[in-house]
């Protein structure tokens, strides 16, 4: 007799949970490493900074013996004595105990300095509160790889998850852990970009004028106030010129569906002066065939127009930094036009609807620091402005053109302090206070009458502190945020707790926690929309309140490391939109009472060669409405994927660069009771090649890419369809390098 078989999606997951943990509780019992002859201790391990990246030429010396790290960050220290010292220009020292092991793998990160030399710049503080958080998510950045959004750069994790169109000039936005896109507070330079409670549009952020990308998971409110219950994702913009020498790039990139892009950029840096320029302006077409079949039709395509973008932008920085002061000014600007297509169905009430507005961020701040205080003061104004238009809907009770007008400015002033009580033990604090107002205004077109005019005044106080224990073999690192925020007419009290737990040797393995609350205020959109017959604000919405913890284990062997992680969110007065009975079928938000988002995330990497990176995520998520059913019946919350994987493959060879990710997005319930049909579950694959070479001052980098190779029907909302495959190219000069 034979037997066939097949397992599930949840079986696969369930066998390579199990064999993760294995492998993280095996991993430190069978490493090992032989001493070289004569040698009594060795110790050994790799330096890298704080993106991951490792240090060449870092000083490595017990006080009687020097040696420095390779190309790789690697070094090797024998016969060491009681304390080893690790340091480098540009960067903080380390200092730590020898435990006195016969053999010992130490890692060591090192923070960067804020201090300018003549040929590196430094803007990162080690004191910056949200620097210091635990499990922070540095994403990497890499200037040589064309990014076709800052979506496409921050999908780098599962954890990290949008469910938008990648077309180009489309809305992006992201979430974090299952939880909803509005519940992802975004900053620029730490400003927060969607005060207002609502999703913030990352496609009006241009990736090139990125420096860096950092992450924190889950309740980070006292971090950067609402919107937080997923976390936040802080952006860093570039400065200046990492040297000396000016730099100034111009790039072209031609793509599918009609694509164009052309951008112009410039870094200089001269003595304590930095500056930067970035211009950019695309067009595209993004019309696109679609497969009826999923629909209505028995066998037939159709074509997806009306849906033509076009954007510009501009964004620059100026700074001045001497020996502990940094004045920086930064501004941006972006104008977008956008044909929006609408949903596919047979009224086509939204087909030939089209969005005009710009957006504008503008700061100035000023650092400070002498001994173990930093002291910094920031200012900022965000303007946001947008015209929708669906005067040439078919039928007259759907056309509608209203303005809105979103504005946010404040004053922020932070005063942080560090001290090493002894050489292992260090003492770290910040206190914060913060006022500022928003402003949302919704003006009729049609009717030539404001509908909707919103003002709140906002302000805060902030409080952390934190210290860390390095014992040799063991690090303890803990601290505790507390937020007080005023917002509008409510108070609220949000609070974040720390720890984690690392153990040296031939496997470094880390165990660490948190503990916290966040909230998210209703955005006007939600309490006062009064944009079209469909749609109807509700003025009693309550805010959100979340509670939740997160536990994570790592184990890092040489090349090889892998992350377990869970992460737990219980919501209250979680909003949603949903669909009721009121002269008809209107779509109203509603506090839909208690729910529970359960996530289990594992991460690994594979550094195979010097040339060659394995890397590999995934995210398994529960997330249940629990405002009427028990947990063991209770509907899944909508459009929040159950299972999400990635596998990537970075090659770097000489000048040769080839990248590719594989993803697996699983299937979304599409209404609040889960009787509709899910969205089906869909895989993408997309990769890409850069080359580069040099010729004097001169670096001339082609580069192409294919999205979704495998060309995927797919749709990440009902009734939207996504494109097939599509291709990419373009050709950046870059002078000065």
């Amino acid at each position: 007799m034979i037997t066939n078989f097949a397992l599930s999606r949840q079986s696969v997951s369930r066998i390579l949970c199990c064999l993760a943990l294995v492998t993280l509780i095996a991993l430190p019992l069978w490493a090992t490493r032989d001493l070289p002859d004569g040698a009594r201790n060795m110790i050994y391990g790799q330096v890298r900074d704080e993106s991951g990246k490792a240090l060449e030429g870092a000083v490595v010396t017990d006080g009687r013996q020097t040696v420095f790290s390779a190309a790789d960050g690697s070094y090797t220290l024998l016969d060491g004595g009681e304390w080893i010292t690790v340091s480098r220009v540009g960067y903080k020292e380390q200092r730590f105990r020898h435990p006195k092991l016969r053999v010992w793998q130490r890692d060591v990160i090192l923070q960067a300095s804020p201090i300018v030399l003549p040929t590196v710049r430094v803007t990162e503080t080690s004191l910056d509160p949200f620097s210091q958080a635990a499990d922070l998510l540095r994403i990497p950045v890499d200037e040589e790889r064309s990014y076709l959004s800052t979506v496409d750069l921050l999908s780098s994790s599962t954890a990290l998850h949008s469910s938008d169109t990648p077309l180009k000039g489309e809305s992006q936005r992201i979430s974090i852990l299952g939880n909803l896109a509005r519940h992802t507070l975004i900053m620029l330079d730490g400003v927060p970009l969607n005060p207002h409670g609502e999703a913030y549009d990352l496609s009006l952020l241009d990736p090139e004028s990125i420096e860096s990308v950092e992450v924190i998971k889950n309740n980070a409110s006292a971090y950067g106030g609402g919107s937080a219950i997923g976390g936040i994702v802080r952006i860093r913009s570039k400065q200046g010129s990492q040297t000396s020498e000016d730099e100034g790039s111009v790039g072209v990139e031609l793509g599918s569906f009609g694509y164009a892009k052309s951008s112009f950029g410039f870094l200089s840096s001269h003595g304590d002066w930095h500056l930067r320029l970035n211009l950019s302006e695309f067009t595209a077409r993004n019309d696109f065939t679609y497969d009826l079949r999923n629909w209505w039709a028995a066998d037939s395509t159709a074509k997806r127009d009306n849906n033509a973008k076009r954007q510009s932008s501009i964004s620059a920085a100026a700074s001045w930094q001497t020996r502990g002061t940094l004045l920086a000014l930064q501004t941006s600007y972006e104008d977008f036009h956008r044909e929006l297509p609408g949903t596919v169905n047979f009224l086509e009430i939204y087909r030939y609807a089209w969005l005009d507005g710009y957006s504008s961020q503008n700061r100035a701040s000023l650092e400070a620091k002498a001994g173990p205080v930093s002291l910094q003061g920031i200012a900022w104004l965000n303007l946001n402005s947008s015209v929708y238009d669906n005067t040439r809907a078919p039928i007259p009770f759907f056309l509608n053109r209203y303005r809105q007008k979103m504005d946010s400015r404040g004053l922020r002033a932070t005063a942080s302090m560090e001290r090493e009580l002894k050489p292992f033990w260090r003492l770290s604090g910040s206190l914060a206070a913060e006022t500022g107002r928003n402003r949302y205004q919704n003006l009729n077109l049609l009717l030539q009458s404001q509908d909707l005019k919103h003002r709140s005044r906002f302000s805060n106080l902030s409080l952390r502190a934190g210290s860390n224990l390095d014992a040799g073999t063991f690090s303890l690192s803990q601290a505790a945020a507390l937020r007080y925020d005023h917002a509008g007419k409510e108070d609220r009290l949000s609070w974040r707790l720390e720890a984690d737990l690392k153990r040296f040797g031939m496997v470094e393995s880390t165990l660490g926690g948190t503990l916290g609350t966040s909230f998210s205020l209703p955005s006007p959109y939600d309490l006062y929309w009064k944009g079209d017959s469909q749609t109807l604000g509700n003025p009693a919405l309550k805010s959100e309140l979340s509670k939740g913890w997160q536990l994570w284990l790592q184990n890092r062997y040489g090349p090889f490391s892998l992350k377990a992680a869970w992460h737990q969110n219980d919501i209250k007065n979680l909003i949603q939109w949903r669909q009721i009975q009121m002269n008809g079928n209107v779509w109203k938000p509603f506090n839909i009472g208690r729910a529970s988002i359960r996530n289990l995330e594992l991460e690994s990497s594979l550094q195979v060669a010097k040339w060659l990176e394995l890397s590999a995520s995934a995210l398994r998520t529960k997330a249940l409405d629990l405002s009427t059913l028990p947990a063991s019946c209770a509907p899944k919350l909508m459009y929040t994927p159950e299972l999400s994987y990635a596998l990537n493959l970075d090659l770097n060879w000489k000048n040769l660069g080839f990248w590719s990710k594989y993803s697996f997005t699983g299937k979304q319930w599409l209404t609040p009771d889960n009787l509709a049909t899910p969205l089906n579950s869909y895989d993408l694959l997309d990769m890409g090649v850069t080359w580069s070479f040099d010729w004097q001052n001169f670096r001339l980098s082609p580069h192409f890419s294919v999205r979704n190779v495998m060309n995927k029907q797919y749709e990440v909302y009902a009734y939207v369809p996504q494109p097939g495959i599509a291709f990419y190219g373009g050709l950046s000069l870059k002078l000065g390098r």
